[in-house]
């Protein structure tokens, strides 16, 4: 079983960036090439990192991300699964051998009319009980997370609805289980991996 993540500052060298080589060509690569100051030092600090998991997996075979027509990013020559995430001058990235989706999110005050569009009423009363706040940025890497999983989004298919027991969230979510790799203080890490063929006591090794 591989599961493999990785988390940085972002680099915020505009030249930096503009200097280096895509490596190949294909939609992921034309959408990169076309992305200017943060937007591309973000992208492509995410993307990095992902290829240095990558070379660490399987050096000496070179490996690129490329997007499917959703904008998923997927691997053309190799059964692992990648994704990305970046936000507040940071990037992650993960690298698995099952579908995976990751999200990472500054922490701050979700709006009411979001909260009342996306999250369930056991949600919204989840998180007025505790830290507003977190626990709403929290449901949001979630919901992220699981979106970038199935290759839809948020906005695309099937919305994650998070369930209860007593006040702790169920970390399991139909044929997926969700991990909340560590952070910095500001930030909320996601995690969210398919694990249809997966033993029932595997932990991964974040």
């Amino acid at each position: 079983m591989i599961l493999r993540t990785e988390f940085a500052p972002v680099v915020r060298d505009a030249d930096h960036w503009a200097s280096l080589p895509f490596g190949r060509s294909g939609k992921r690569a034309l959408r990169l090439s076309r992305l200017r100051g943060s937007r591309l030092a973000e992208a492509m600090s995410a993307e990095l990192l992902c290829r240095k998991l990558l070379a660490e997996l399987c050096p000496g075979d070179p490996l690129f991300p490329e997007e499917d027509e959703r904008g998923k990013p997927f691997l053309p020559s190799s059964p692992l699964f990648v994704s990305f995430s970046h936000s507040a001058g940071h990037a992650a990235a993960a690298v698995a051998d099952a579908p995976i989706g990751i999200d990472l999110q500054r922490i701050r005050r979700i709006s009411d009319n979001v909260l009342k569009r996306f999250y369930s009423p056991e949600e919204r009363l989840w998180i007025d009980a505790g830290e507003a706040s977190e626990r709403s940025v929290r449901l949001w890497t979630m919901k992220e997370a699981y979106g970038k999983l199935l290759g839809t989004g948020i906005y695309g298919g099937p919305l994650f609805f998070a369930e209860f027991e007593h006040d702790s969230l169920i970390m399991r979510y139909d044929h997926t289980e969700f991990f909340f790799p560590e952070a910095p203080e500001e930030l909320l890490f996601t995690l969210c991996i398919d694990i249809t063929e997966k033993h029932d006591a595997w932990i991964p090794p974040l």
